[in-house]
């Protein structure tokens, strides 16, 4: 368990470390960190107007290695254990805000709940919070990301799911509610979903 609070502990080495990081592991640039002042929830909605090109689509963005799995900065291996970068592709036509969940496929375990993401977001950045957006309580007990941590010399998959809503979630939402009523709650009031699944082995 994370023994400082979990925007500080975001916040306080996200930079060089970062940066260093990730161009060693995948030959990318680093991204801003997060900032505790990120977490205001927006009072504006920005619908999707287009028309989208092609399926809903959720990608892969800094934090994964060629062969489409999390790098260890994104892992409990790592000190940081930084959110990884996501992009969204065709997002659909009328959506209010997108939410994002992030489960262990082999024992169920919510790692990451995410709402309040702007409709027009193409994505999210490494170890960013997006203005507007904020994080739910996760089976682990944080109001953050929790990355893969499968028992030593096992493999496990992580689902991310990236949900389309019609209509934002009330200021209040998940205040009071387990990461599984809330991820419930989510799915329920969702019209649309892209999903990616990414492996991990702790070695």
């Amino acid at each position: 368990m994370h023994t400082l609070n979990p925007m500080m502990r975001r916040s306080l080495v996200w930079g060089a470390a970062l940066t260093a990081a990730l161009l060693m592991s995948a030959g990318c640039s680093g991204t801003p960190g997060r900032s505790p002042t990120d977490t205001t929830p927006s009072s504006e909605v920005s619908r999707v107007t287009g028309t989208p090109n092609g399926p809903f689509t959720l990608g892969r963005g800094q934090g994964f290695d060629t062969s489409g799995a999390f790098l260890s900065i994104t892992t409990c291996d790592s000190p940081h254990d930084y959110s990884p970068g996501l992009t969204f592709a065709n997002v659909p036509l009328g959506t209010a805000q997108l939410a994002l969940s992030m489960v262990d496929l082999q024992n169920n375990k919510i790692h990451w709940l995410q709402i309040d993401i702007p409709a027009t977001a193409p994505g999210l950045q490494t170890h960013t919070l997006t203005p507007g957006a904020r994080e739910l309580l996760n089976d682990f007990g944080e109001a953050t990301y929790d990355g893969p941590c499968p028992p030593a010399g096992h493999t496990h998959r992580y689902r991310l799911t990236l949900y389309a809503l019609k209509a934002p979630l009330p200021k209040s939402f998940g205040e009071h509610s387990s990461p599984r009523a809330s991820l419930s709650d989510i799915q329920s009031r969702s019209a649309a979903t892209a999903v990616l699944v990414a492996p991990y082995t702790r070695h």
